[in-house]
């Protein structure tokens, strides 16, 4: 990331690798203009989520340039699809200190590209500036939702079920055994913990189909008790999960069975951007019939009670202490 000698001006940086992003739009008017233009389909609104990735906070210095930019966009998507929307299109802003050079950001936008395809949405505008900091990273995803269905934190009832998708606690193991062991150990001994950290896989498909199914619903991008704790407060209540019922890889599960202390991670780690969301117990031959349907597993972990909380259970019903809140951005 060194070598900055070739690195083009702003205008010029614009033009070679950011403007191709946005050819099949041309409400981007190839990024000549301040301002682009969106149409959304009639009895639809507009969903927007902002975020940003610090270098040395959210990502490794020595990651590819290319999953670096899609550990961004991702993010982002995952928040468009946790309030039950399909994403469009994102602006991006790129804070550069002098050590990025142009080869980088080649990747990096290679990598934007294979993401737009993968996950059908296109690059609307953004800002790119200089910094003396670390590199800073920040997207705005634009989606689409139903008028007034928007999925929201406010609408959980008492006795509802709690559930995820996927496994949790890959992301935060992968890192603390980089912190532990370092980080070329850390890639040989669990590669799929790492990766899920570096790259996440958000459930853009699933969170369209969960309107009019969940009664919440967060991605888990802050910890498992954190986020099911950010629910909670909104809708003043609380929650009660058991941990043999929290899914985990295999990797994971090895882990915390050779030490129960990992469990801390599993509990109070972020960055698996897994959906988290309530349903009654109405829903559950729904909630069923759709995992299958996508082929995402999907947990029950517990319910919502009145008391307020989050609490953990193990299997002889005892209390699990949870250490870590989570993870906190201040």
């Amino acid at each position: 990331m060194s070598d900055v000698r070739n690195r083009p001006s702003e205008f010029d940086l614009i033009e070679r690798l950011f403007a191709p992003l946005t050819s099949s739009h041309p409400g981007a008017v190839n990024l000549k203009d301040d301002c682009a233009t969106l149409s959304i389909a009639s009895g639809y609104e507009v969903l927007l989520s902002v975020d940003t990735l610090v270098e040395g906070i959210h990502f490794f210095r020595e990651d590819p340039a290319g999953s670096v930019a899609q550990k961004m966009l991702r993010v982002s998507l995952s928040d468009i699809a946790a309030s039950g929307g399909s994403s469009r299109g994102y602006l991006v802003a790129l804070s550069l200190p002098g050590g990025v050079s142009f080869e980088w950001l080649e990747d990096f936008a290679k990598g934007l590209a294979d993401d737009q395809i993968k996950f059908n949405v296109v690059l609307l505008g953004g800002d790119t500036t200089s910094t003396s900091g670390p590199l800073t990273l920040s997207l705005t995803a634009i989606g689409e939702v139903p008028i007034g269905k928007a999925i929201r934190r406010s609408d959980v009832d008492v006795g509802d079920d709690i559930y995820v998708t996927g496994t949790i606690g890959d992301a935060a193991l992968g890192l603390r055994l980089v912190n532990e062991v370092g980080r070329e150990q850390a890639s040989q001994s669990y590669p799929e913990l790492l990766e899920r950290y570096i790259l996440p896989q958000p459930r853009v498909a699933l969170g369209p189909l969960l309107i009019s199914i969940a009664t919440s619903c967060i991605d888990i991008s802050d910890g498992l008790c954190a986020d099911l704790s950010h629910i909670c407060e909104v809708s003043h209540v609380g929650a009660e999960i058991r941990q043999a019922a929290i899914p985990l890889s295999f990797g994971a599960e090895s882990l915390v069975k050779n030490d129960e202390s990992y469990w801390q991670f599993v509990l109070g780690g972020g960055d698996d951007y897994e959906l988290l969301f309530t349903a009654n117990k109405n829903k559950r031959k729904k909630i069923e019939k759709l995992a299958g349907q996508i082929k995402i597993p999907i947990s029950r972990l517990g319910s919502i009670k009145s008391d307020e909380g989050v609490i953990v259970l193990n299997e002889e019903g005892g209390l699990v202490p949870v250490d870590g809140p989570g993870w906190k951005h201040f």
